[in-house]
């Protein structure tokens, strides 16, 4: 069995978020640092310095996502350059120009999907929590026999 690698506060806080600022998993950051899973999940636990140099290395990596998806989700306008190389008659090449041109990118019905699911499951989850207990099925029954009179 391998001997625990001591945990050094500056230099393993400042490597984990680093690591995070990439938008490696934990368990991607575990293998970079040539530590266990389980070694990782103990200094997150033990040293609150550790857990917070995660943290905020994995927000500036999160938010970069949830801004992709809500662009995709939104549709956006980007501009494309293309360098245009030409040659003359002699075969010398001619001064390359930029050619600048305006896409749009139409939104994606299945990043709305996710959007929406997400920040409103109450709305737009597939699955609906119905309750079937004694009493749903007692006010059932009322309701059918108040309909048949």
């Amino acid at each position: 069995m391998a001997r625990p690698i001591e945990y050094i506060e500056g230099i393993h806080d400042a490597w984990a978020e680093s690591l995070a600022i990439e938008g490696l998993t934990d368990s991607e950051i575990a293998k970079r640092m040539n530590i266990a899973r389980s070694t990782l999940y103990k200094w997150k636990n033990d040293f609150s310095t550790f857990s917070d140099a995660l943290k905020s290395g994995k927000e500036p990596a999160d938010a970069k996502v949830k801004l992709s998806l809500f662009k995709r989700a939104i549709g956006y306008t980007v501009n494309e350059k293309k360098v245009i190389v030409e040659l003359d008659a002699e075969g010398n090449q001619k001064p390359a120009r930029i050619e600048t041109t305006t896409k749009h990118i139409v939104p994606d019905t299945i990043a709305q999907i996710f959007w929406l699911k997400n920040r409103l499951p109450e709305d737009w989850r597939d699955k609906k929590d119905v309750d079937l207990g004694g009493n749903m099925f007692l006010q059932l029954m009322k309701e059918a026999s108040a309909n048949d009179k």
